[in-house]
């Protein structure tokens, strides 16, 4: 992305909150609207690289109080599965040591330490690849804004927690992966860069490559981490993929075996659905805003019935592929909903 002229850079840095563009207090922090508007305004300048940084910072600010929000849930959900093997001998637990049984019935019921409990720390670790789409449509349904608030809001979330490795990538008609595992955390210089990264100009959204090439990094994180470790260690990693786009995509059919796959590698995928266009502050008629919902898109397809192939018209999210996913229209309730789905699929796997 080429640099804007002097002239229109420092025009630009004029109108960011602060001396110099940078954010000095709390009084300095513009409102969400604020944000977007000089968000817009900074990519219509060329994307410059003098004010990359102070927009990382006022997304990083308008998200902060949620960040730590969602950084104590995640904690809550997080924690308690650093205790789950099974080790014994008590007299009370929640699962019987069946090596335990023969003996205990043979000393007449005296021996009766025979029970097992979740004590022993299995020091799990965490990789979460955040994947955001670059493509031209989710420009075209105002979702840009909501895109960065999501994406600085984990982001920080997660160094909070400090529980794992961090990765993000952008995708389109390509995958690219803007910020390794190795690069430790996502601060000012580097959100300054991953800013930078996005054009939101690509022309198509391949989800099925996304996850084609984001199961092969987190395979290759995987292996990297396991380098010098023992087999345990490495089976105690577990991977997360968030991804966030406006949730149009194709292929559902292979996609559910690609999501299979990622199941069977342990790697939990979830995906954001940005429903900007329900609530475009341009759009105040409350009946157009619900039929450009997501929830109210439908789709063509064609099936065999009794040997002729009949058009069917069908809801659009009824066959989306992804087992975990949100629909987000405001940033206040990404802790809440995201959490919320990360909390359904640790207490499945708990249960198996």
């Amino acid at each position: 992305m080429d640099d804007v002229s002097r002239p229109e850079a420092e025009e630009l840095s004029s109108s960011l909150p602060g001396a110099e563009g940078h954010i000095t207090n709390p009084e300095d922090i513009p409102s969400d609207e604020s944000v977007e508007d000089i968000l817009k305004k900074w990519q219509e300048a060329g994307h410059p690289k003098s004010g990359a940084k102070d927009v990382w910072r006022m997304y990083d600010s308008l998200t902060k109080d949620l960040s730590f929000a969602l950084c104590e849930q995640l904690r809550l959900i997080l924690e308690p599965t650093l205790a789950t093997r099974l080790r014994g001998d008590y007299r009370t637990g929640k699962r019987l040591n069946m090596k335990k049984i023969i003996p205990y019935i043979a000393s007449e019921f005296t021996k009766d330490k025979i029970w097992l409990r979740r004590t022993r720390p299995s020091q799990r670790e965490y990789q979460v690849l955040i994947a955001l789409d670059d493509s031209r449509s989710m420009a075209d349904s105002h979702s840009v804004h909501l895109a960065f608030e999501t994406l600085a809001l984990v982001s920080k979330a997660l160094n909070l927690l400090e529980s794992g490795d961090v990765a993000i990538a952008r995708f389109g008609e390509s995958f690219d992966l803007v910020h390794s595992f190795e690069d430790g955390v996502v601060g000012d210089r580097e959100g300054e860069k991953i800013m930078q990264k996005f054009s939101f100009d690509q022309r198509k959204t391949d989800v099925l490559d996304l996850i084609e090439s984001s199961l092969r990094t987190l395979t290759e994180a995987r292996e990297r981490r396991s380098m010098g470790r023992s087999s345990s260690a490495a089976q105690d990693l577990w991977q997360l993929e968030i991804i966030v786009s406006d949730g149009i995509c194709q292929d559902h059919g292979r996609l559910r075996s690609m999501l299979r796959r990622a199941e069977e590698q342990r790697v939990m995928i979830v995906f954001v659905v940005l429903d900007s266009l329900h609530v475009h502050h341009e759009d105040k008629d409350t009946e157009k805003a619900a039929q450009n919902s997501i929830l109210s898109m439908n789709q063509v397809s064609y099936k065999d019935v009794g040997g002729r192939m009949e058009l069917q018209l069908n809801r659009y999210m009824d066959t989306f592929p992804f087992q975990y996913y949100v629909i987000l229209r405001d940033i206040e309730s990404l802790p809440d909903v995201l959490a919320g789905t990360l909390k359904q699929f640790f207490e499945r796997i708990s249960e198996e």
